[in-house]
C-alpha cells in the first residue's frame, strides 16, 4: 500500500455533493470538503447580495459549514 494520496475529478466530487443535496455549489466558494465516518462537511465561503465574498472583522472571509450525518440504514 502507498501513502501517495487518491486522486479523484473535482467534477465527480461536485456531482457527488450535488447528489446528497448541496446545491448550488459555486466552486470558487468552495474552502474544503471532509468525508469521515460519521459524514460529509463541506465548508464555502459566504457571498454577500451583491455575489462578493462577505467580509467580516478586520477582511476576514466568513464562511458557512453544511454538516450532513450518514444514516446507518440501507
Amino acid at each position: 500500500m502507498s501513502n501517495d494520496p487518491h486522486r479523484v475529478p473535482l467534477s465527480k466530487v461536485l456531482a457527488f455533493l450535488r447528489d446528497i443535496g448541496i446545491d448550488p455549489l459555486d466552486v470558487n466558494t468552495l474552502k474544503s470538503v471532509t468525508f469521515s465516518g460519521e459524514g460529509v462537511e463541506v465548508v464555502r465561503h459566504r457571498l454577500n447580495e451583491d455575489g462578493r465574498l462577505y467580509l467580516v472583522g478586520r477582511g476576514e472571509v466568513a464562511t458557512e459549514t453544511v454538516t450532513l450525518r450518514l444514516d446507518g440504514e440501507a
